[in-house]
């Protein structure tokens, strides 16, 4: 059964938890198409480390979030200038290739002439202007991507482009490429105009195979506050989204990774290498010029098994420890008086 749904949310947590929750109600018969923008977010893949992939220091300044997403891949900014769409399908071989095709029609529809590289992009010649990534379980497809529309890359760029350090990591890199809006190729195109076209060609697949009908697309629109029933359940909606929004889900799940960090401070300089491993610390090495020769020793007492937080590692935390005050160490039960 052929159905499209919308998000009418542009909260990431809840997109991504809509997503998953129609992947896990699919059945094989069903040919899903899902619409939705995400505002001023980074998505990184299911294996990648967020502290390489993005800055998270221009990430809070921005109030900007960050979600992981099932499928592998590499990191994406959305924001409104983007759209965003789920396939989910019964899986067969070629069926990321028609669901590509199909957009690469509808692009050509606004004199776009596009092409899909084969691995991941599709592509205006040498610019790519759509990401895309997928999953299968129980033989149930979900293929995803982005549609650059008129995206502000120059916040893109900041968002993307991790602030220098030495960092080692297992994780997946992003592979940076030269990118273009849609609207630079064609000023009349929008995302609104782009989310009805994919919609009709969508709903009139079939007519393409010498079925001439066309009719007028029945879109589903979701989002936190809509009347849900029948098959949508929003409790199971609101727990996955839950986990999205989770520090676990998000920082936890990351690959195992060491980073060397700086700060100068009036009691001298420290230098920190950590070895994190699903977002928390497991090893820590400290070289200070501090007069106090039992200053190592302390830092290394207090952040051993805490959740990674460079920025308030090195803000807060080192400051308390060196003046002696009473810290709270997440992911333990008691204060420590150093």
């Amino acid at each position: 059964m052929r159905k499209i749904y919308e998000s009418n949310s542009t909260d990431p947590y809840f997109n991504l938890a809509l997503e998953e929750y129609l992947f896990r109600i699919a059945k094989p018969e069903d040919r899903l198409l899902y619409l939705w923008q995400n505002g001023n977010t980074v998505v990184i893949g299911r294996n990648q480390n967020p502290w390489k992939e993005c800055n998270l220091d221009e990430l809070e300044k921005a109030d900007a979030k960050l979600v992981r997403r099932l499928s592998g891949g590499g990191a994406v900014y959305h924001d409104l200038g983007n759209l965003n769409f789920t396939f989910i399908s019964c899986f067969k071989e070629n069926a990321v290739g028609e669901n590509i095709e199909m957009i690469i029609r509808v692009l050509r529809t606004y004199g776009i002439e596009a092409s899909f590289n084969g691995k991941n992009d599709i592509q205006a010649g040498q610019f790519k202007f759509s990401g895309n990534a997928y999953f299968e379980e129980n033989n149930i497809l979900c293929h995803h991507g982005t549609l650059l529309i008129d995206t502000d890359v120059g916040k893109m760029a900041k968002m993307l482009t991790v602030s220098p350090r030495k960092l080692e990591s297992k994780g997946v890199d992003s592979v940076k490429s030269r990118i273009i809006n849609l609207k630079e190729l064609n000023p009349d195109i929008s995302v609104n105009l782009l989310k009805r076209s994919l919609a009709d060609a969508f709903w009139n697949i079939d007519s393409s195979a010498g079925n001439p009908a066309i009719s007028e697309p029945e879109i589903i629109r979701l989002d936190e506050a809509s009347e849900y029933g029948g098959e949508i359940a929003l409790d199971e909606i609101m727990a996955l989204r839950d986990r999205y929004l989770s520090r676990d889900w998000n920082f936890g799940s990351s690959p195992e990774f060491g980073i060397k960090l700086y700060g100068r401070y009036d009691w001298g300089e420290a230098e920190l290498y950590l070895a994190v491993e699903d977002g928390i610390i497991k090893k820590a090495e400290i070289s200070t010029d501090s007069l106090d020769v039992d200053l190592p020793s302390k830092i290394k007492k207090n952040i051993l098994n805490t959740p990674f937080n460079e920025k308030e590692l090195m803000t807060v935390k080192l400051p308390e420890i060196v003046n002696g005050k009473e810290i709270y160490v997440p992911g333990r039960n008691s204060a420590l008086a150093l």
